[in-house]
């Protein structure tokens, strides 16, 4: 009776064992097709905070900034984006804006949209924007356009001159409007594909579509002959500033 018992309790390890080995040879084969398509394709979204970096495909990357406005929760991430919940929590404090320039595309841009303004004095692809922004971040004032357009206030050859620019405002400035701030930047840049966005300026950093490869770079402008006063502004220290293209 007892070798019976052995011996089932043998098979029985046999046939577990032979379960654990198809899974894992699964998971690797599946593991290794996800790196050899993203070899080829390549993810156009990154998160970087410190040495750790999560590569996003736009899917995921939008998937993400919508879980974030909806339900701010790291397991809202990991599930909407399919990320472990390590990577999750890395996605979570670039779109809460915890963590500053952090999450950049390559994506984005688009040109060939109507350049007729709408009554707000808009095109039709900054409409769609400005329709964004307030239903997901409907406590930010909007500005930076005006019916008839906006001709004035701005620095030359500026695209709010021509309907494409928005100007979304975090002020006063403070380190919870920095935060604000910088969880619709990124937002923002998480979905530029989705939107055809051209540029995101805040806080002294600029991303654009033209040169999506070097992510957010630092915005310089020369300031010399500016009153000190009107510097936070110029920086983009105080709104967010996005447009699309021509």
């Amino acid at each position: 009776m007892s070798g019976q018992i052995h011996t089932g309790r043998l098979r029985w390890g046999r046939i577990v064992g032979v379960l654990l080995a198809l899974a894992l040879i699964l998971w690797i084969a599946v593991a290794g097709v996800r790196a050899v398509v993203g070899l080829f394709r390549g993810d156009p979204c990154s998160v970087t905070v410190g040495s750790r970096t999560v590569d996003l495909s736009a899917d995921q990357a939008e998937a993400a900034a919508l879980a974030v406005v909806r339900r701010p929760t790291t397991a809202s991430i990991a599930k909407a984006a399919d990320l472990s919940s390590s990577d999750a929590g890395l996605v979570w404090r670039a779109l809460a804006g915890r963590s500053r320039h952090a999450l950049t595309c390559t994506t984005g841009g688009g040109g060939g949209g109507s350049a007729k303004l709408s009554s707000r004095g808009l095109t039709a692809r900054a409409e769609a924007v400005r329709g964004v922004i307030l239903r997901d971040f409907p406590h930010v004032p909007l500005g930076g356009y005006a019916p008839g357009g906006v001709h004035t206030g701005h620095q030359k050859g500026s695209a709010h001159y021509e309907g494409r620019a928005i100007d979304a405002f975090v002020r006063p400035i403070s380190a919870a409007n920095k935060q604000r701030g910088w969880a619709l930047a990124q937002y923002l840049v998480a979905r530029a594909d989705r939107l055809h966005l051209a540029t995101v300026i805040f806080d002294g950093w600029i991303w654009t579509h033209d040169r999506a490869d070097e992510g957010w770079r630092r915005y310089v402008i020369d300031l010399s002959k500016t009153p000190k006063r009107f510097h936070p502004t110029l920086m983009h220290r105080d709104h967010v500033h996005v447009d699309v293209p021509r």
